[in-house]
């Protein structure tokens, strides 16, 4: 994503300007300007014609045997990157490249009108093509701050991605902490330019009160994380495998986390990144996530990266203990990659995680790409990359539309149907696939009030054939809390099912529910019943769900939790 006035923010606009104007901006990327471009495209025949001649200069990665960053990574999530390490080194049984659709952002991806959505830019191509697109993308946040509510909607339309046999990406796009301390994102859910660094956005912005819990900043990017893993949380219940893609493009000006407060020091960022890590799996165990660090295009020439302000892509690479994945952007007319041999020499799985026409070329704006070239071009000169995302269109201005989706331009049916293009129904890691009854959690966990400590459980209460629940409230804020309850077979014989109840002694009620059915609630009783995918539970096994309530925890914490095991 290069920046929209080529090595500078953009200066103030005098007249008001729509989300859905110059999305090319919004998105940090053009592909008009004129030094870079020359550049890149100076470099695509030496990219191109490297990588062409063999697979000998992947052997960075190719040298060492697959291994996640995440030592206590899933099973899914293992198998998922011994597949897409297969596809880097040429070593998978049916070799290609798989095809990849970003649908938005948030809960975007379930829009059915407008440019955006899973419906028009996954299914309808489905239905001329025969083909779902082999990966599923969408952003976590950027357009706004989106709420617990809103992110269940967007893991909706992956998980159901996922059953179709594909693979899920997604993107993490914050706005900035100092912006916005998301007291109120209902009401007040930001807008897109607080990703960027403009306007006097980085008016008292220090990057490292991020890592200070003390600090204003760093409470408020505390609460982000902690919203965000709830939501992946969501996906790791239901058995989906995330390549997961944290503010990327970091080696260029436009966003807040780049190079413009960073400068030649991208240590900070190092730090952010590692501190994320650590937190995601070490504390909230998301063990189904691929790590996919993400630089943007930028000149080979040290020179032009100094004077346009763009490093190289390892510049803020946070190390092989935190990556799985190096996949870069890259929009140009003839489909280049120039950076491509550099993400070769970091020893990871390599994929393109925004690949496309010039932004503001006229190909974009006529539709016109004729996209069979995805596949001659990567098959020819990018062997290595195991993937790739198109992005989806916008609005450019009252009269012009980027057609950068696959729907939206030349032949895409024709590209699903190549056979180098590895789509849903190819993608042969069964084991990594979700049940077929799996979803993921009918609402998402709120961040608990970081000035509560979770109250203390009742005491588990046995039931007939070696059920017990424990019941343990997690948030609480005004008007709702949210709790969780475990269920455990404390038997010596499997079962097929669980019912839990309990009675709220303030009157609360129960509103949202995930992991189980509570259809049969009524009031401040609740009755809750396991999901299709998670009733058998082993001797000794257990497995959890949640629920948000109206009222307020302090006064319905229940004297006794019932549970009965069929």
């Amino acid at each position: 994503m290069i920046g929209a006035e080529h090595g500078r923010p953009s200066p103030p606009r005098r007249e008001p300007v729509r989300e859905s104007e110059a999305e090319a901006v919004k998105l940090g990327r053009t592909a008009a300007i004129t030094g870079v471009v020359a550049v890149m495209c100076l470099t695509t025949a030496q990219a191109g014609g490297a990588a062409g001649a063999g697979t000998a200069s992947t052997a960075a990665v190719c040298a060492r045997p697959p291994r996640t960053a995440n030592d206590q990574a899933s099973a899914g999530a293992a198998a998922v990157h011994r597949y897409l390490y297969s596809l880097t080194c040429g070593t998978a049984a049916a070799d290609g490249v798989i095809s990849g659709q970003n649908v938005g952002h948030g809960s975007q991806a379930a829009d059915t009108t407008g440019l955006v959505g899973y419906p028009r830019l996954i299914d309808r191509l489905a239905q001329q093509a025969g083909h779902y697109t082999g990966m599923a993308g969408l952003d976590y946040e950027h357009d706004q701050i989106f709420t617990p509510q809103q992110l269940t909607v967007a893991n909706q339309v992956l998980a159901g991605h996922a059953r179709r046999g594909g693979l899920v990406t997604v993107n993490f796009s914050p706005q900035s902490p100092w912006l916005n301390d998301e007291s109120d994102i209902a009401g007040n859910p930001g807008v897109w330019t607080n990703t960027r660094t403009d306007n006097g956005q980085l008016d008292g912005v220090r990057l490292a009160d991020l890592l200070d819990q003390n600090t204003p900043a760093g409470r408020v990017w505390q609460r982000k994380l902690a919203r965000v893993a709830d939501a992946l949380t969501q996906l790791r219940d239901a058995g989906v495998v995330v390549l997961w893609r944290p503010m990327q493009e970091m080696n260029g000006f436009w966003f807040w986390w780049g190079t413009t407060l960073q400068k030649d020091d991208a240590t900070v960022y190092v730090r952010l990144w590692r501190s994320m890590f650590q937190y995601f799996t070490q504390v909230r165990h998301l063990d189904n996530l691929l790590w996919v660090y993400s630089p943007s295009a930028y000149p080979t020439d040290p020179g032009q990266q100094s004077a346009l302000n763009i490093r190289s892509a390892a510049w803020a690479y946070p190390g092989d203990a935190y990556v799985d994945i190096v996949a870069g952007t890259s929009y140009d007319d003839n489909l280049s990659i120039p950076n491509y041999q550099d993400y070769l020499r970091i020893p990871k799985v390599v994929g393109e995680a925004e690949y496309g026409p010039d932004l503001f070329g006229s190909q974009v704006t006529a539709g016109s790409l004729d996209v069979r070239r995805y596949a001659t071009r990567l098959r020819q000169d990018y062997p290595a990359v195991a993937y790739w995302v198109s992005w989806h269109d916008y609005t450019l201005s009252a009269t012009e539309t980027a057609h950068l989706s696959l729907i939206a331009n030349r032949n895409a049916a024709s590209l699903l149907g190549d056979p180098y293009v590895i789509n849903a129904d190819r993608v042969a890691i069964p084991s990594a696939r979700p049940s077929p009854s799996a979803s993921p959690s009918r609402t998402p966990s709120p961040s608990p009030s970081p000035s509560r400590a979770p109250s203390p459980s009742p005491s588990p209460s046995a039931g007939a054939g070696g059920c017990a629940a424990v019941y343990q409230l997690t948030g609480d804020w005004p008007g709702q809390f949210q709790g969780q309850v475990t269920v455990r077979n404390t038997g010596r014989a499997a079962v097929n099912g669980w019912t839990v109840s309990w009675t709220f002694p303030g009157g609360a009620t129960v509103n949202q529910v995930w992991n189980g059915d509570a259809s049969a609630s009524s009031g401040s009783r609740v009755v809750v019943r396991n999901a299709p995918y998670n009733g058998a539970l082993a001797a000794g096994g257990s497995t959890t769900f949640g629920f948000i309530a109206n009222g307020t925890g302090s006064g319905n914490t229940p004297g006794s939790v019932a549970c009965t095991a069929s």
